[in-house]
């Protein structure tokens, strides 16, 4: 079959590795000048189940209305803020125990198959990236590692492995955190990974070119027509049509389909890393580290230390330093001589796709031979090879390998 799949970040990428794999003729469209250019680029590289998170979770608005009062949130309003209020009541709902505890296992069940998915085809390529083993998730205070519990219940319920560590047990595991912040605790993942996304994606799309995958970028797509959904048109004026057509656009997914009568409630939220040259060796984190208060995430990768974090919400395209700051007190507070902070740093800024239960959309969109893989929102790299593998398995008329439930559309 002919396939488009918009979108040329890890998501569409992926997708065009496993659709070529299974034999169809492959077409990426993408606006920009390259691939994995947005959320791709430099994200934490964090993959696997321990790490994720839904943005929901009960008691979680109140908690985060005491950081952001008290200047200790990650989340900041950068111009005018936008919550449609379907957006607001959806996530609110989504907050309740009895669907965050769905939601969650959901996410978990597609993260822990995607990093099953990605050491597959790894190992089936023979692909080379920056990476590292196992993850730690530090807690300041007791009363971080209590708002973890009921993650880690669901976790101890799905058969995920981690530990809970005391200090001395966490610095054994990572010496080069810093006796100067106060540590009460942690948890440690070791199955979970760290690995560069971009230069995985970049390599996937090597191997997929290699077996037909036609990559356009600078092609950006019109919204597709009620009249001929499968039809892509390009505002360059190309256009061509295919049997199926797979979203995988991030944000922009939303204003491709609402022609079809098709409303993903998304939201625009922007991230930060930076990326710094490596200082001293013995300094730097050896696993990937997340900071559980500040959810600040701090790995070494390759010669760099990368830092990421941050839940920007606002119309404006400014990058402001104050947005930033937060990500150079965390890291130094936990391994202050690993980087070199003071020249060269590679500060992004990129957008991720938050739907209102922050779980990505898979699977039909209720229009013949249109398919949705977006709204992936900060976990686009830890779910990305899962969705794409599934997404795959629907168009083909396979079976899944996974259970999909909660992830599909219908759910709205």
């Amino acid at each position: 079959m002919k396939i488009a799949v918009i979108g040329a970040g890890v998501v569409g990428v992926t997708t065009a590795l496993e659709l070529v794999s299974h034999g169809h003729d492959v077409v990426v469209y993408e606006k920009g000048s390259g691939i994995a250019q947005q959320a791709s680029f430099a994200s934490s590289g964090f993959m696997g189940p321990g790490m994720v998170n839904t943005w929901t979770a009960p008691g979680l608005f109140s908690r985060q209305l005491k950081k952001w009062l008290l200047g200790q949130s990650g989340i900041r309003l950068n111009g005018l803020p936008q919550f449609p209020a379907s957006w607001l009541w959806q996530w609110m709902r989504a907050c309740q125990r009895p669907e965050f505890q769905l939601q969650f296992a959901a996410l978990q069940r597609l993260a822990f198959y995607s990093l099953e998915v990605f050491q597959g085809i790894t190992e089936q390529y023979g692909l080379s990236y920056e990476n590292s083993q196992g993850t730690l998730l530090l807690c300041r205070s007791e009363s971080d590692f209590v708002e973890l519990q009921l993650p880690l219940s669901l976790l101890t319920e799905a058969g995920i492995g981690f530990k809970a560590l005391q200090p001395d047990e966490a610095r054994e595991l990572e010496p080069a955190l810093s006796a100067q912040t106060p540590l009460w605790g942690a948890v440690s993942f070791p199955q979970d990974v760290v690995a560069n996304c971009r230069q995985f994606t970049l390599l996937a799309k090597q191997e997929a070119e290699k077996l037909g995958v036609v990559f356009k970028t600078g092609h950006e797509v019109l919204p597709l027509s009620p009249a001929k959904p499968r039809f892509v048109q390009c505002v360059n004026q190309e256009s061509a049509l295919f049997d199926h057509v797979i979203i995988c656009a991030g944000i922009h997914s939303r204003e491709l389909v609402y022609k079809l009568g098709i409303h993903l409630p998304l939201l625009a939220v922007h991230g930060y890393s930076l990326s710094a040259a490596l200082r001293e060796q013995m300094d730097a984190p050896a696993l990937g580290v997340m900071d559980a208060f500040h959810q600040v995430a701090m790995s070494k990768s390759g010669q760099r230390v990368r830092v990421s974090g941050m839940c920007e919400i606002g119309t404006s395209k400014d990058t402001r330093q104050e947005n930033t700051a937060l990500l150079y007190k965390v890291l130094n507070d936990w391994f202050p001589g690993a980087a070199k902070t003071q020249d060269n740093v590679q500060v992004w800024r990129g957008c991720r796709d938050l739907m209102s239960d922050g779980l990505p959309v898979l699977g039909l969109s209720g229009v013949q031979g249109v398919w949705l893989n977006t709204g992936h929102g900060n976990h686009g790299w830890a779910c990305s090879n899962g969705s794409a593998r599934a997404i795959a398995d629907m168009v083909s008329g396979r079976d899944c390998e996974i259970d999909l439930k909660g992830l599909g559309l219908e759910r709205f």
